[in-house]
């Protein structure tokens, strides 16, 4: 095959991802119909069976798709030599802002991982996208910003499941993207370093992350108010 065929062929399924997540974003998974994406890409719909056999096939490749340039925009976002709060807060906007523009897709990506147990294509997708903060921290425990102890999954959790929770909150009451949700986010953090024993047998991490996840859910329900 020539590079110039191959060019196209690659261009041809590119715009058919482009389409199917258009459509699948619109429609859901259960709506979307092939004839329409094959509309929207141009192409004839049997033409999609050459590139995926079904409609399952072709939200795999979608996700994946998703995720990857996820990733790819995480990694231009960063600054190459800035801090590692820096890069924290760089990470946190993007993550932010691209779970509120594409909350649909991201929805549809938990879908699908549902109907194949944690198993599909988009899994090391979805990896390669977390290691993007997992490699912000660990360059933090180096630089020893962070205690070499401190668990790089509970922060990834915390990290990601507050800005998931907040852009869900967001979206559900119409709310544009809030930069206090960051902030607060990147004050635990900051509050994370420290391990002094708190109250009733907390540690101050323990007590901080709590105080700092309350004040992101009162901004929300006030911003609602």
């Amino acid at each position: 095959m020539s590079t110039t065929q191959r060019q196209r062929l690659e261009a041809r399924e590119e715009n058919l991802l482009v389409a199917a997540t258009a459509v699948f974003a619109e429609s859901g998974v259960d709506g979307a119909r092939m004839a329409e994406i094959a509309r929207r890409a141009d192409i004839a719909e049997g033409t999609i069976y050459l590139y995926h056999k079904n409609k399952q096939e072709l939200l795999e490749a979608v996700v994946d798709r998703f995720w990857r340039e996820l990733t790819r925009g995480a990694l231009a976002a960063l600054s190459p030599h800035g801090s590692v709060t820096q890069q924290l807060k760089e990470l946190a906007d993007y993550h932010l802002h691209s779970l509120i523009d594409d909350f649909k897709i991201v929805e549809i990506t938990s879908r699908a991982r549902e109907r194949q147990g944690e198993t599909g294509r988009q899994l090391p997708q979805i990896r390669e996208y977390v290691r993007v903060f997992d490699a912000i921290l660990e360059r933090g425990i180096g630089l020893q910003e962070f205690d070499a102890s401190t668990p790089v999954w509970q922060m990834r959790d915390v990290f990601y499941g507050t800005l998931e929770h907040s852009a869900r909150t967001l979206v559900l009451r119409n709310q544009a993207f809030d930069a206090s949700v960051i902030n607060n986010l990147l004050l635990l953090f900051e509050r994370f370093r420290q391990t002094t024993p708190g109250v009733e047998g907390q540690t101050k991490t323990e007590t901080s992350i709590m105080e700092a996840l309350a004040r992101i859910e009162s901004h929300l329900t006030t911003k609602r108010s």
